[in-house]
């Protein structure tokens, strides 16, 4: 599962900085996110089958900053998403630390700035600190957010 993980996270940092390097200054993000997609959609299927409620449209509307279907499954959804992604610890603390390792050079002063943002983000449990989180980095930077 780590080694998956790893070849994941491997994967979209590669592609991503050549979808980012290659346009320029004319990125156009929805491609950056459909191929991210793409790569992690084994996480966004086991993650939608442990939260069956969770439609396409849900994750669309969120990425969108519709988080007004915020209910318990969308939380957890993001949970699954940052627990199976290595992000999420055991304990529910968010790994800064290697969210910043894995933005790729091109991508790494949005991404550093999003996450400083929302460092102190916090829940009442792991399901809510992680829809508050990604609520955050929504806000932070709309255009570069997305939704696995």
């Amino acid at each position: 599962m780590a080694r998956e993980r790893l070849i994941l996270v491997c994967a979209s940092l590669i592609l991503t900085q050549l979808v980012i390097v290659n346009a320029g200054d004319d990125i156009d993000w929805g491609t950056v996110h459909d191929e991210l997609r793409k790569l992690a959609g084994n996480l966004r299927k086991k993650c939608t089958g442990d939260n069956p409620s969770v439609t396409n449209e849900m994750l669309e509307a969120a990425e969108l900053g519709d988080f007004s279907n915020s209910d318990k499954a969308l939380a957890c959804y993001f949970k699954c998403v940052m627990e199976k992604g290595g992000v999420m610890k055991k304990d529910g603390k968010i790994n800064h630390k290697l969210l910043a390792k894995m933005l790729p050079q091109a991508y790494k002063q949005i991404g550093l700035e999003m996450l400083d943002q929302c460092r102190g983000v916090d829940g009442s449990d792991k399901c809510n600190k992680a829809l508050n989180f990604n609520q955050c980095m929504f806000e932070a930077n709309p255009v570069a957010y997305f939704v696995i």
